[in-house]
């Protein structure tokens, strides 16, 4: 079994984590929609990593986003 969430950032942007019930091996595997995976001692410490992980991906790309139109609105005025 497991559980998916949904972060949003502050300009709206959505993205979802899943986290997984403890397996054999005793530790709680999660994953995000932006492919990053791994695995935790808890559940809570599964979900903390998965936050993480896409908190700093979304960043990662809305500044590259702002980046990219900041080039495109500066070479139009030259």
């Amino acid at each position: 079994m497991s559980q998916s969430f949904t972060v949003i950032d502050v300009r709206g942007n959505q993205a979802q984590y899943t986290v997984s019930d403890k397996d054999y091996h005793n530790e709680f595997r999660w994953s995000t929609d932006h492919g990053d995976h791994g695995t935790a001692s808890s559940f809570e410490e599964a979900q903390a990593r998965a936050r993480t992980v896409l908190k700093y991906s979304m960043t990662a790309k809305r500044r590259s986003e702002e980046a990219s139109s900041v080039a495109n609105y500066s070479q139009r005025w030259r």
